[in-house]
């Protein structure tokens, strides 16, 4: 049982973390973003929104439905690399990000990494 509930917290820590993270992400003065947001197209915005909306939809979820939240917390931590990489490759702004973003993209790559692993040893033990 404190297994259970170990996982649980670091399912969420980790989620509450990639949140703050994804915060610094924002343009100035809430972040490190220089680049012009207008250059953004719609379809990654969307993108965003339904990564950020899911990973709010794990912190209650885990305590109510554990199993799926993992399943969830999985599908978010792939669905956040998969941002960073189109990010790097240029598909979401044509400009380059600055060495400071681009920093904060690879923690925020790392930490999803960890949220699949957490997820993953979550979903395992139910």
């Amino acid at each position: 049982m404190e297994r259970i509930k170990t996982s649980k917290r670091l399912v969420t820590s980790t989620i509450i973390a990639i949140l703050l993270l994804t915060a610094l992400e924002f343009p100035a003065p809430i972040g490190f973003e220089t680049r012009p947001q207008s250059d953004v197209s719609p379809l990654w915005l969307m993108f965003f929104l339904i990564i950020a909306v899911s990973e709010l939809a794990v912190i209650p979820l885990i305590y109510k439905h554990p199993k799926s939240a993992a399943k969830l917390g999985i599908l978010v931590g792939i669905l956040n690399i998969l941002q960073v990489l189109a990010d790097q490759f240029h598909l979401i702004q044509p400009e380059l990000a600055t060495v400071a973003y681009s920093l904060l993209e690879y923690i925020v790559v790392l930490m999803s990494f960890a949220l699949i692993y957490f997820s993953n040893k979550l979903m395992r033990e139910y």
